[in-house]
């Protein structure tokens, strides 16, 4: 995998980290790839409950794509065809995983670093951060699996506003349009990212898994959701060794040890 994306385990925490600080983390065909990567290791580790994404340097998740590489990533036969599919397969692994995720953004997150934070659970901010997705400065077009990820979250006026407008929203807009789930100031935000994923690693994860799956079958179109499956993952939890330890920890006054069965 390229050095371009790093990874680390805490404990039941995985951390995914855009490692091009250089060029405030834009993304290159090699990082998309390694994003994919990356996810699908996390995936298939059964200690790892919740996958934190954030950028190397302290000035950005990621400003977007790498435009210096787009010539010689984006221009042959089918490269850009390529491009998209190895860019979509890795944000389709990140938003269909079964771990909690949870995009940390501290600085700049333009076009490529939106697109990642969108198909995050969970996104939080600094107050210093920036968003905005230049896509008419490089003639670029979005598949309509992208832009409605965007406008699940976002909706359709603020996705223009981004997009054909070419507006930037600081911290306090992307939370007002709900692209963020809070403003933390930057000298508490560490503080605050690492309390919530570890409040997120120690709680049930049949719980995650089961609401997780159930609000993203809801956002797809009615024909194709698998609300028998959303009623198996319920009823499981219910039948879970976790609820019964949920249920006895509280009685006990003691934290509960989850085991995810």
């Amino acid at each position: 995998m390229t050095a371009r994306i790093l990874t680390r385990q805490e404990g039941r925490i995985g951390h995914i980290i855009l490692n091009n600080p250089e060029k405030l983390n834009a993304i290159s065909l090699d990082m998309w790839e390694g994003l994919g990567t990356a996810m699908a290791a996390f995936e298939a580790d059964p200690e790892i409950r919740v996958v934190v994404f954030s950028g190397a340097g302290g000035k950005a998740f990621a400003a977007g794509a790498d435009v210096s590489k787009y010539e010689e990533e984006r221009m042959g036969d089918n490269a850009q065809e390529h491009y998209a599919q190895t860019g979509e397969r890795s944000l389709q692994a990140i938003y269909h995983s079964a771990k909690v995720t949870v995009a940390a953004i501290d600085g700049w997150c333009i076009g490529g670093g939106v697109s990642v934070a969108l198909v995050c659970d969970l996104r939080y901010c600094s107050d210093v951060s920036k968003f905005g997705q230049p896509a008419m400065r490089y003639g670029i077009g979005y598949r309509y699996s992208s832009l409605r990820r965007m406008v699940d979250i976002i909706g359709v006026a603020a996705a223009k506003d981004l997009l054909l407008g070419g507006l930037q929203f600081d911290a306090q807009e992307a939370l007002s349009k709900g692209l963020v789930g809070r403003v933390l100031p930057q000298a508490e935000y560490q503080a605050f990212i690492d309390k919530m994923v570890k409040g997120i690693a120690e709680g049930a994860p049949l719980t995650a898994q089961q609401v997780k799956f159930t609000l993203n079958t809801y956002l797809q179109d009615e024909a194709k959701r698998d609300t028998d499956r959303c009623e198996e993952m319920f009823l499981h939890c219910y039948a879970s060794d976790d609820y019964k330890e949920g249920i006895r920890a509280f009685a006990e006054k003691r934290k509960p040890v989850f085991t995810g069965k």
